[in-house]
């Protein structure tokens, strides 16, 4: 295709479809790339989305991290989305509210039910800050990151923030929550929340090597979804049932 078919291609769109272009390639001559998070998996999803007529989506990212940077979520936010955004660091949580004046935003840990506080460890990384202290602890054993300090925080079930937030019909989820993935995972209430599409960390951070932890796969089988790609670290998986 030629420079003057594309050029009447992209007169011919809605001014909705020309502004998001219009968007990606201002994205990649400011920054060099398209996405924003740190494998492209959004990228990928939001291409899918909109074939599928998915424009203005609903999200919810758990263990979110910082609002732009290796986030998940921030180029739906902003190509105009909006969703729940889950973090247990309070610095954090204060940094995306910020920049993200649309979105949810609960600052608690997240595990696969309530209960009393736990220790958040804080590393050097924001992106491998942790409620698990064996994850944390070997982190630092293997020289991946630094603990920089620790505090007690506001620990609330899955279901529970997902209920909160109060919408059902969700398009995306992320989860990132640094060693109790698959407990969250394994607790969430796919019969009241039912994401189109998810992004799992899949991958185990390691010194040596990058293994990929079976259980999932294993796990969103038999809750009836499908992987659908894979990046270095995450998964996506997309529902049978849709």
């Amino acid at each position: 295709m030629g420079l003057l078919d594309l050029w009447r291609r992209y007169n011919s769109m809605p001014e909705e479809d020309k502004g998001f272009y219009r968007r990606k390639l201002l994205d990649a001559k400011l920054h060099g790339r398209s996405a924003f998070a740190q494998y492209g998996e959004d990228v990928n999803v939001m291409e899918m989305l909109r074939t599928l007529g998915r424009k203005q989506i609903t999200y919810v990212d758990i263990g979110a991290n910082d609002p732009v940077l290796h986030s998940n979520t921030y180029l739906f936010y902003r190509d105009g989305s909006s969703g729940l955004l889950v973090d247990a660091n309070p610095d954090i949580c204060k940094r995306i509210r910020a920049k993200r004046p649309r979105d949810v935003v609960e600052n608690v840990g997240v595990a696969a039910k309530s209960g009393p506080p736990l220790t958040l460890n804080v590393m050097d990384l924001d992106g491998l800050s942790s409620l698990s202290s064996d994850w944390s602890d070997r982190l630092e054993a293997e020289g991946l990151a630094k603990k920089v300090k620790s505090f007690e925080v506001q620990v609330v079930g899955i279901n529970e923030i997902l209920e909160k937030f109060g919408k059902t019909d969700i398009d995306f989820a992320s989860v990132d929550v640094e060693g109790l993935d698959f407990e969250v995972i394994s607790a969430w209430d796919f019969g009241r929340f039912r994401p189109f599409i998810f992004c799992i960390e899949t991958g185990i951070v390691s010194a040596g090597k990058l293994v990929r932890d079976s259980r999932f796969h294993e796990l969103m089988k038999a809750r009836g979804y499908s992987p659908l790609f894979e990046t270095y670290s995450n998964t996506i998986f997309i529902d049978d049932q849709a």
